[in-house]
């Protein structure tokens, strides 16, 4: 393989649209790993006609909010690492899609190299408060949550936990998205760091919600991977309503309404590396590469979106 990206793409459901968005990343490397909960008939038809250059992840069982999620998410960033050599490696779900061509893609990020794209919110973060506690999300750390077999364990839908700890030395907090753009060396170093430090392994496999704060803490944590943190940008190259009424901390789904807000993005000017980018508000000025969430009921804005905006 000698493509220039590589794909991990984290599914569960929806094969249909799974099986587009593979095709949508067409020349892309693809590493995709379904969750092992789904059907097995849904993995043949995600991987229909795929060819060769789809690869599939060992399957697990994963839960959101739960270490599963990032344990699925490394295991692709190992085999792309292991067979392919691109030079970033783009984490997304089943339910996202490209907004722009493959020789845009692989041309923007081109003025990357070396660099990663990872949402940075340095906690405290008051996006992360809750009803109950309004300590900017470090409530999901500051106790030792319950898991079983890398799951969060709910009661009634409340996640359990057990006795005060202390964050791990070194260590800096962020929120972040699950969802982001790795230099080769970056997710490099976030395995070896991973796989050398089993404390550490244990402080994420029982924090809450670490697919969201994992990755960007240790490349953002100076005294764990040195330089590297001034090579990860804080950007979040994605389109994504948060304007959910109904499930105000979900992500709306996206249909045909929102795709003059898809245009806008998807036209607005490519982010320079070398810009200074502020709070979150400033990433909306410049071009997304992606959208979530989408699935194969919004056939009408994914023609659109191939017929006009990947044209």
């Amino acid at each position: 393989m000698t493509s220039a990206l590589a794909a991990v793409i984290l599914a569960h459901d929806d094969p249909g649209q799974v099986r587009r968005l593979i095709a949508a990343l067409d020349g892309v490397d693809i590493f995709l790993h379904c969750d092992k909960t789904a059907p097995d008939n849904f993995v043949r038809e995600m991987l229909a006609d795929a060819g060769p250059r789809v690869q599939l992840v060992p399957r697990r069982k994963t839960r959101r909010a739960s270490w599963s999620l990032v344990e699925a998410e490394l295991a692709g960033l190992q085999l792309a690492l292991g067979r392919s050599a691109a030079d970033h490696l783009i984490v997304m779900s089943g339910s996202c899609y490209p907004l722009v061509t493959i020789p845009e893609l692989e041309d923007e990020l081109s003025h990357w190299h070396g660099l990663s794209r990872l949402e940075l919110n340095r906690l405290p973060y008051p996006a992360w408060d809750s009803p109950r506690n309004s300590d900017g999300g470090l409530w999901r750390f500051r106790r030792r949550f319950v898991t079983a077999r890398s799951q969060i364990v709910c009661v009634g839908g409340i996640p359990l936990r057990t006795f005060r700890r202390s964050i791990p030395p070194h260590l800096r907090l962020y929120a972040s998205s699950q969802w982001k753009i790795y230099a080769r060396s970056h997710a490099a170093t976030l395995l070896r760091i991973i796989g050398e430090r089993t404390a550490l392994r244990r402080f994420w496999r029982t924090s809450l919600v670490p697919e969201e704060s994992c990755a960007a803490s240790i490349l953002q944590s100076p005294e764990m991977v040195g330089s590297i943190v001034d090579e990860i940008h804080n950007d979040l190259p994605w389109y994504i309503d948060w304007g959910n009424v109904a499930l105000p901390h979900h992500p709306a789904w996206l249909g045909e309404r929102h795709f003059a807000a898809l245009q806008a993005v998807r036209c607005a000017r490519p982010r320079n590396p070398d810009a200074n980018v502020g709070d979150a508000s400033d990433h909306e000025t410049y071009r997304k590469l992606f959208a979530r969430k989408v699935s194969s009921r919004a056939k009408q804005l994914l023609d659109r979106i191939d017929e006009e905006l990947r044209r």
